[in-house]
């Protein structure tokens, strides 16, 4: 159960992220929906400490939203002709070449490219523009750095044991999610068999809400009270590491405290990601 996928190799992954929100205010009912697909390549080098050395480039970034009966979609393909600032950004992930050192054990060390290139498109904007600089900065940082970025690599990184396992064994890893909301997965994974060298893992987990947050969404002077529950099925290369498909489900439930008031919120988000090696 480590990273060591042969060196000049090319994995190919198809990620489907979907999340749906469910708030009511003042019996006033709000329902959030989000679903963002991407194509990303990876190509392999490796250093002389035997990290892993990957080259990133995105085939396709498409995001879709809807609050309640308003629907917007963005796609880097469009991005050329787009006037929406945000579906050009998308389209400057698109065309970037983004590195990462990974070790064996699926630690992220660093992550170069995506700040560089968010750094020459800012330098567009008006030098007296100071405000719309630091908006663009700040969604460059959430949009790209946190939700596609990093984001996809922990999807595909956050799995491995710190040592060797066996048929049945278990282990545990806690990760705060990023994004718009600030949770804590607390996941207990099994290596449920092998079948055709493909090591299949199961995983099932606690979610909890960041007691120190006091930001949800839009609401920035708020405290959250959310618990929920995950599960998910994983198939991972035995001999790379590499994975290969995985299947996320969580459900998640609570209270977001506002200016006295307690709203009820249902969250319920769903991962998909098929991988399979190119070169």
């Amino acid at each position: 159960m480590r990273l060591n996928p042969p060196i000049g190799s090319t994995y190919y992954y198809d990620i489907t992220n979907e999340s749906e929100f469910k708030l009511e205010v003042e019996d006033k009912k709000t329902k959030n929906t989000n679903k963002a697909n991407f194509g990303v390549y990876y190509e392999i080098n490796k250093d002389s400490s035997g990290n892993l050395l990957l080259n990133m480039s995105y085939d396709k970034i498409h995001i879709y939203t809807k609050k309640n009966d308003k629907e917007t979609e963005m796609d880097a393909e469009n991005s050329a002709a787009s006037t929406d600032p945000v579906e050009r950004m998308l389209g400057f992930v698109k065309n970037a070449k983004i590195r990462a050192i990974v070790s064996p054990t699926g630690d992220i060390k660093t992550v170069t490219g995506y700040k560089e290139l968010g750094e020459r498109m800012l330098a567009n904007f008006d030098p007296n523009d100071s405000y719309g600089k630091n908006i663009a900065s700040q969604q460059w940082e959430k949009l790209v750095g946190e939700g596609i970025v990093k984001k996809n690599m922990d999807e595909l990184f956050r799995i491995f044991p710190d040592s060797a396992v066996h048929l049945g064994d278990t282990w545990k890893l806690t990760y705060k999610e990023s994004g718009d909301i600030p949770l804590t997965a607390k996941t207990v994974f099994t290596l449920k068999d092998i079948n055709d060298d493909i090591a299949i893992i199961g995983s099932e987990g606690i979610i909890v809400s960041d007691s120190s947050s006091t930001g949800f969404m839009s609401f920035n002077n708020a405290s959250m009270n959310l618990k929920g529950k995950q599960e998910g099925e994983y198939e991972i290369e035995r001999k790379t590491g590499m994975l290969i498909s995985c299947r996320v489900k969580a459900s998640i439930e609570g209270r977001l405290e506002m200016i006295g008031r307690e709203i009820p919120v249902i969250i319920k988000t769903s991962l998909k990601m098929n991988g399979k090696k190119i070169k």
